[in-house]
């Protein structure tokens, strides 16, 4: 089962680079492992660009203004509880 963590693609393009790194697999299999790295890489740079928009919408909640500032429901961060002790 694939993880939502970024820790974990960190890992799998990681391991991807050893699978690419290696010397003694045929023309095939390197071109087919080309072939997921290039797949991999576009979805890692979408999974990347949406972790950089819920932190900066965390960002902007912790920096508003406004305390009834809110965001749309599916950016995923909500407003901290300005009335709940840490």
């Amino acid at each position: 089962m694939a993880s939502n963590r970024l820790e974990d693609l960190n890992n799998m393009l990681f391991n991807q680079l050893v699978r690419l790194d290696k010397d003694d697999i045929s023309d095939e299999e390197m071109n087919k492992e080309i072939n997921r790295s290039k797949a991999m890489n576009g979805i890692a740079h979408t999974i990347v660009d949406n972790a950089r928009v819920v932190l900066d919408a965390a960002k902007f909640m912790d920096n508003r203004e406004d305390a009834n500032s809110k965001l749309p429901h599916m950016i995923g961060v909500d407003a901290p509880d300005d009335n709940k002790k840490v």
